[in-house]
């Protein structure tokens, strides 16, 4: 993550998200940027163990990835200034409702240790106004240790991590995947989540 970048202030992230998605998808269409930088192929992760790791909620409790044994896991890795993130979330919001929440679970971590909860949850309310979508799983905050410990490649977010019931390693992948379909004009190659999830509930 380059800590030289501004953060972006609470107001500007208010403004006009459904313009910055719609300018995103058309520069990820075109140039091919955030998409599919660097996969970390299954075969390469059989032998990982089960993962842990302890991150705050947006109401300072704490919680932790093996809290949610026995489900599937997305882990997002994201930050407020991010805007090829918000797009991600679009994407993770088809995942969520197409899966039981018996089945699978979703948390956002947000890794800029300079975003407040009270920026995030304004953050998540403002998407709902603007879009009318609602990011309704669990939202978290990094000490730094996540971003430490699970950082991919030159370091770029959105960053996804799918970890089995027993919490081990699936998939990984740095830049903007989807959901199951392609939009048109995207590369054909692009990550689809689908499929790697119903590789583990099926």
């Amino acid at each position: 993550m380059d800590k030289s970048r501004k953060k972006t202030t609470l107001n500007s992230s208010r403004l006009k998200i459904g313009v910055i998605l719609a300018i995103i998808v058309i520069a990820v269409a075109v140039s091919g940027i955030y998409i599919y930088t660097n996969p970390v192929s299954d075969d390469s992760l059989d032998d990982n163990s089960g993962e842990d790791f302890v991150f705050t909620l947006l109401d300072g409790s704490k919680g932790q990835l093996s809290d949610y044994r026995g489900k599937v896991v997305i882990l997002d890795m994201w930050a407020i200034w991010c805007q090829p993130c918000q797009f991600q979330m679009t994407e993770l919001k088809k995942v969520y409702e197409n899966y039981s929440r018996n089945d699978l679970e979703i948390i956002s971590i947000d890794i800029d240790t300079r975003e407040s909860s009270q920026q995030i949850q304004s953050f998540v309310e403002e998407f709902k106004n603007q879009l009318d979508i609602e990011l309704d799983w669990i939202f978290g905050m990094d000490d730094g240790s996540i971003w430490e410990k699970y950082m991919l490649g030159q370091g770029g977010i959105p960053s996804l991590y799918i970890f089995d019931q027993e919490g081990q390693i699936h998939f990984s992948q740095e830049g903007v995947s989807v959901f199951s379909e392609i939009p048109q004009g995207w590369p054909e190659d692009i990550t689809r989540l689908a499929p790697k999830i119903d590789e583990l509930l099926n």
